[in-house]
């Protein structure tokens, strides 16, 4: 498997083996290891000066396995004072993920599961939050915590498939100088458990087509990859 396949079909077939290996790893991880690998990572997060300096975040919500758990974090920010907004995807679009604002703990407290399993905003409430890119979020986004499924050092990243990060962050982040007054786009930050990070040495790379953004940083329990 490499990451210089060119054909399409080669790069989604690739994709979808590495999947499948890594969802297997991901399932044999004991509670207490998740708990642990996701406290040592929040924790790299929550020192570094990116997220110290960020007044506006944008945060995906955590299964209750197979990824880092972002709660602590949450909370962490909202107490902190930061603007931080989640990830919505309505069901009758497919293509297209927004983030609204968290009012404050105990609206992400009341989150209920979606579709996928995924805790979401209530859609009834969704018109009446603030959007990050509505007029009244001021300067955009500071920092974007990404999910997936795979990461490597290099900072590739591999999602579920479904492809909502890449054109939000296509969609919404590049043309962030235009937008908000010379802003820069918000830094994007990957959290990986050690199981994430690709094994070279078992023939796994991480395949990339043009429209795969890499993230600005990747933190693992033990590292952090620029």
């Amino acid at each position: 498997m490499t990451a210089s396949l060119t054909s399409g079909s080669a790069v989604q077939q690739a994709k979808h083996q590495l999947r499948k290996q890594i969802s297997t790893r991901l399932k044999q991880i004991p509670p207490d290891q998740l708990a642990l690998q996701s406290r040592r990572v929040i924790d790299r997060l929550v020192s570094s000066a990116s997220y110290r300096s960020a007044a506006s975040i944008s945060c995906y919500l955590s299964l209750p396995h197979s990824e880092v758990q972002t709660d602590s974090l949450i909370h962490d920010a909202l107490a902190k004072g930061k603007r931080v907004y989640v990830p919505y995807c309505p069901v009758e679009d497919k293509t297209t993920m927004r983030m609204v604002r968290l009012r404050d703990s105990s609206h992400f407290d009341g989150l209920r599961p979606n579709r996928w399993g995924i805790r979401e905003v209530d859609p009834k409430e969704v018109e009446s939050l603030q959007d990050d890119d509505g007029a009244a979020a001021p300067g955009g986004l500071d920092l974007l915590i990404l999910p997936g499924l795979a990461f490597d050092p290099y900072r590739r990243r591999l999602g579920h498939g479904r492809g909502y990060y890449d054109r939000y962050i296509n969609t919404y982040c590049l043309n962030y100088p235009a937008r908000f007054n010379n802003k820069p786009p918000p830094r994007l930050v990957a959290l990986a458990l050690t199981e994430q990070m690709v094994r070279p040495d078992q023939g796994e790379e991480i395949p990339t087509n043009e429209w795969d953004r890499l993230a600005d940083e990747v933190i693992t329990p033990d590292e952090i990859y620029t």
